[in-house]
């Protein structure tokens, strides 16, 4: 009997022992459901993006676009949003090169707008517009 015991308890401690893994299980975004998850959706460029922290305090991607067009929401005066994301991609943050341009969606969460995979559109718009 504590034969049968003993490799149970282990298995057991290993399992509960480990810490959470960052996972990201979204998939490849649908274009009809983001349009319709998001309350801001607008076209831009990224003009810059680094590691920083968001409203709370967290570890974040710090995301600055400039608004080309809205498609939803308001236009900020200064034509620059800034978004937030998680600081990796594993835990569904978004990894933009400075110049990208495309359409966005984006959320607003404890004050400040956020973005993650589930919530863009693999779409790069300079692509179409030639």
């Amino acid at each position: 009997m504590v034969r049968n015991v003993v490799p149970f308890a282990a298995a057991l401690l290993l399992v509960t022992s480990t810490s959470t893994a960052l996972a990201c299980s979204c998939g490849p975004p649908n274009p009809k459901r983001v349009e319709a998850r998001v309350e801001l959706l607008f076209e831009g460029r990224v003009v810059d993006q680094r590691s920083g922290v968001d409203i709370a305090g967290k570890p974040a991607a710090v995301i600055r676009i400039k608004v080309d067009r809205m498609v939803r929401g308001h236009k900020p005066a200064s034509g620059i949003i800034t978004l937030f994301s998680a600081p990796h991609p594993a835990a569904c943050g978004v990894d933009y090169r400075q110049g990208f341009v495309g359409r966005f969606g984006a959320n607003m969460h404890t004050g400040g707008l956020y973005t993650s995979s589930c919530t863009q559109f693999n779409l790069n718009l300079d692509r179409y517009r030639r």
